[in-house]
């Protein structure tokens, strides 16, 4: 099954000027709401670059929501991931802090000694 890196018709590894590309083509809207502005702010009037500022600073606002929510979506999974791990094994470190072992004032030196 092909994956990010790799092409989907060739299965060879995708060059950086295909995800360069890949990239533009689907932010071609946000990015023709900042250059557009922009080059009207440039050549027409200036107030023209308040507008694409603002445009850019909503582009800019999404990207943030959207990679939180992918941190957010990752982080639960490697939490599913370590609790369907931990299930399976007793918990060691529970069970070692229970009886006292490595813990300050009980006269044991632990590992770092």
């Amino acid at each position: 099954m092909p994956s990010r890196d790799t092409n989907v018709h060739t299965g060879h590894p995708r060059t950086r000027t295909e995800i360069a590309t890949e990239w533009c083509v689907w932010h071609v809207g946000e990015l023709t709401g900042v250059a557009l502005p922009t080059v009207l702010a440039a050549t027409v009037n200036g107030w023209f670059g308040l507008l694409s500022g603002l445009v850019a600073a909503g582009w800019a606002a999404n990207e943030v929501r959207l990679a939180r929510a992918r941190n957010q979506i990752t982080a639960e999974r490697q939490r599913r991931a370590l609790t369907a791990v931990g299930a399976d094994d007793t918990d060691t470190t529970e069970n070692a802090a229970a009886e006292g072992v490595g813990q300050a004032g009980t006269g044991e030196k632990g590992a770092s000694a």
